[in-house]
């Protein structure tokens, strides 16, 4: 499936091109799965130093359909490719307009790789369905894509070795809230907890202050929770991260939706899933009834009351489905999380 983002929020969406745009310059990463799963395409190894993964003849065969994708449509390049046992990534730049779109191009791509299959004697279906296409759409994007379908083999060997700090959890409560969560839940039992709230006003020098304080107290033991919203807050919790301590994520919409196809297959991506293979993260996304209960509605309403209040402005109530109302909540939550007995 397409990599989560590197950001708190790792619920990474697919952007569609119109319809038209699919024969423009782009660059899409592209992810064929193996029908059922199936580890058609090869066998994940690891050397001691490394993971790499030891391509089955079908393996060695959408190799060798490349070239011929790449005569076929000039247009194309490929800038990453990684096949993994049971799916295959690649990164593909249209340079410039083509006859053809992406999908009809890719669409004859996966018929040249099942013509080889079965030419090897493999019968049935190669693949489970259509890919899956992400269109990168922002700077940095394509630097972290193509380092995700890199080191794809070795965060798969990673969670293959640590089966249950990747496995999704659909009703996990914590203070009599719920939660969706996925990472090391034994950080929930740890008595040590701080917050980290900062104003997206905070000055340089206030999140500087701050950032010495958590580290302080992580250094001590405390497991560090936090929104990872604010421009302080994500400085600090990646600080508390890249040093190594244990952190508590609060995500507003952070998971795949549950029975949707993303589910199946769903990881943390970049940073978060190397933090989460060594137990040192814990991602956790209130379920949609915790930022409707009445005492987190009424901490919220206290919240924003108080900031409108500060500045002279007059307060008036906003919908819970906003963005700034689960901003707010989330910190509310985090509160509640930290201070339980």
């Amino acid at each position: 499936m397409p990599a989560p983002s590197t950001s708190p929020s790792t619920n990474e969406s697919f952007t569609w091109l119109q319809p038209g745009a699919w024969r423009q310059p782009c660059i899409v990463h592209v992810t064929m799965v193996a029908n059922g799963r199936r580890p058609l395409f090869g066998t994940l190894t690891h050397d001691g130093k490394e993971a790499q993964v030891e391509k089955t003849p079908i393996g060695w065969a959408l190799v060798r359909e490349q070239p011929h994708l790449l005569e076929r449509c000039p247009e194309i390049r490929i800038l990453a490719d990684k096949v993994m046992p049971d799916h295959h990534h690649i990164v593909l730049q249209v340079t410039h307009a083509m006859p053809r779109s992406i999908k009809e191009v890719l669409r004859g791509y996966m018929q040249g790789c099942k013509a080889e299959a079965h030419a090897l004697g493999f019968t049935g279906n190669l693949y489970e369905g259509p890919p899956y296409y992400r269109v990168l759409t922002h700077k940095g994007q394509l630097h972290s894509m193509i380092e995700y379908v890199k080191d794809n083999d070795e965060r798969a060997w990673q969670r293959k070795q640590n089966p249950d700090l990747f496995r999704l959890h659909r009703q996990t409560e914590v203070a009599s809230l719920l939660f969706t969560s996925l990472g090391n839940h034994f950080l929930l039992d740890w008595p040590d907890r701080q917050l980290v709230e900062m104003s997206r006003s905070a000055s340089e020098d206030q999140v500087h202050s701050r950032l010495n304080e958590v580290m302080k107290a992580a250094s001590n033991g405390a497991v560090t929770y936090t929104a990872a919203i604010s421009q302080g807050e994500r400085i600090i919790a990646r600080t508390v991260r890249e040093r190594g301590f244990p952190l508590v994520v609060l995500l507003s919409d952070g998971f795949p939706k549950a029975g949707s196809p993303q589910e199946r297959y769903f990881k943390p991506g970049g940073v978060y899933f190397d933090a989460c293979s060594r137990g040192r993260l814990l991602l956790l996304e209130p379920q949609a009834s915790v930022f409707t209960m009445p005492a987190v509605q009424a901490a919220v309403d206290g919240t924003l009351r108080r900031k409108a209040e500060a500045k002279h402005f007059s307060y008036a109530a906003i919908p819970v489905t906003s963005p700034r109302y689960r901003f707010v909540a989330l910190n509310e939550i985090g509160r509640v999380l930290v201070a339980r007995g």
